[in-house]
């Protein structure tokens, strides 16, 4: 029985999303350590759910209390296409996306089964589609290549 619930752990904890939102302790930070732990904070547009900016900081505290910053994705932003749109942590949660065709090539995150099954990306009608999935990180406009 222990070992079925220590199974099911850790593929819970493989199956979460790599983008992780800021919380409100997190965005109140007065003051972070210097620990060098890189993220990509990514900012919303408001404007645009699919417009965002993303810079590196040395860890996430120091992403979560810079204005605007909204979630973050593991390790450097020199990482990931510098025309990445990544999924907001909370996307899963939408009731529904549109059905209009404008594809998209959705990459999962390093830590889901199917990345380590060899799986790296997989095409998506649109946006939501994409983003609907909890381990896509990001998204690169048109067919995976």
């Amino acid at each position: 029985m222990n070992k079925v619930a220590i199974t099911l752990a850790i593929i819970i904890g493989v199956c979460a999303a790599s983008n992780i939102k800021c919380t409100q302790e997190q965005k109140e930070a007065v003051a972070c350590t210097y620990e060098y732990e890189p993220v990509c904070g990514v900012k919303a547009n408001s404007s645009s759910k699919y417009s965002q900016s993303f810079a590196t900081y040395g860890n996430k505290c120091q992403a979560c209390s810079e204005e605007g910053v909204e979630f973050y994705a593991h390790g450097e932003c020199d990482k990931y296409p510098s025309n990445a749109l990544f999924c907001h942590p909370d996307s899963y949660l939408q009731p529904a996306c549109t059905k209009e065709l404008d594809p998209v090539c959705g990459y999962y995150d390093e830590d889901s089964l199917q990345y380590k099954n060899q799986k790296f990306s997989e095409d998506f009608s649109n946006k939501c589609n994409a983003c609907f999935h909890k381990n896509i990180s990001y998204i690169l406009q048109g067919f995976c290549q």
